[in-house]
């Protein structure tokens, strides 16, 4: 006796593919909007691709007259001041094209998720770039900690010291952790008492993604697009005049159909933008998980 079976059935089993794709997100941007991103109208469109930063040496101290109530003379201070460019020398872009008969044939929403995703992707890339790039980027700094072990409480208090010794102002201070270094850090109790502290009465449309709470003398954010090390992530805490940082063009999308090559259609998204270290001692690179 014969059976009807899958295989002997295949050319009559219909399949159906569905519109609803699961979308895995890679990465969610986090560190662009915490360098200093004051310097953007100075170089916006059209106006060249560098901008000199004038540094400023801080007072530190005065002097005491020698003696009281004389009319002694005084001693002028000669200060020579240093200065930095940031410039605008990189361009992030994706884009894809599809033959226009396979346009016509695809699902609608297949393109949008594509188009979608040139979005996303440049902005992973900046942010990246933040992140590893080893000149200007997180991973520029002095490194502390221990590649690819907890974060101790005195590593965190070493990195914060520094930015005091420093004269680093005390607001927009980020210590941003990839998510492995997060559970290391909740395994500290002073630590996780101060974080849900600060939560308590917050509901979670208060936020930006990635901001988990403030801790100390800083926030702390989330991200797992930071520089592996050898077999860790390179965390950082620093304060936010550190890495000065100009988006001269944002995401913009262009789209248009070749003809030339077999007609496609073809969409391409595109950024242009700039980092730059300006202040080394305003940050540490934190090793750890």
């Amino acid at each position: 006796m014969a059976d009807m079976t899958g295989t002997t059935m295949a050319s009559w089993l219909p399949e159906q593919w569905s519109e609803l794709a699961t979308i895995t997100y890679r990465s969610n941007t986090v560190l662009w909007d915490l360098i200093d991103r004051r310097w953007e109208p100075e170089v916006g469109v059209g106006r060249g691709d560098t901008v000199n930063i004038p540094g400023f040496t801080q007072n530190t101290s005065a002097t005491k007259r020698s003696t009281f109530g004389t009319g002694a003379s005084i001693t002028f201070d000669a200060v020579t001041e240093s200065q930095v460019q940031l410039v605008v020398n990189t361009m992030a872009y994706k884009a894809f094209r599809i033959p226009a008969e396979m346009s016509v044939q695809s699902m609608p929403k297949y393109v949008d998720l594509l188009t979608n995703g040139i979005g996303q992707a440049v902005a992973l890339q900046a942010d990246s770039d933040v992140a590893s790039d080893n000149s200007n980027g997180l991973d520029a700094f002095t490194a502390i900690g221990t590649d690819n072990v907890d974060i101790t409480e005195d590593t965190l208090f070493t990195a914060e010291t520094n930015l005091d010794d420093n004269n680093a102002p005390a607001e927009n201070r980020h210590l941003v952790v990839s998510p492995a270094s997060k559970a290391s850090l909740m395994k500290i109790e002073a630590f996780r008492n101060s974080l849900y502290g600060g939560a308590v009465g917050n509901l979670p449309g208060d936020r930006p993604y990635g901001l988990i709470g403030s801790v100390y003398s800083y926030d702390v954010w989330v991200s797992n697009n930071l520089e592996s090390g050898t077999s860790g992530k390179k965390n950082a805490l620093f304060q936010m005049e550190a890495i000065a940082g100009a988006m001269q063009k944002n995401i913009t999308m262009v789209a248009d159909v070749n003809i030339e090559d077999g007609i496609f259609n073809q969409v391409a998204g595109y950024a242009v933008y700039g980092i730059k270290l300006v202040k080394t001692a305003f940050g540490r690179e934190v090793d750890g998980k």
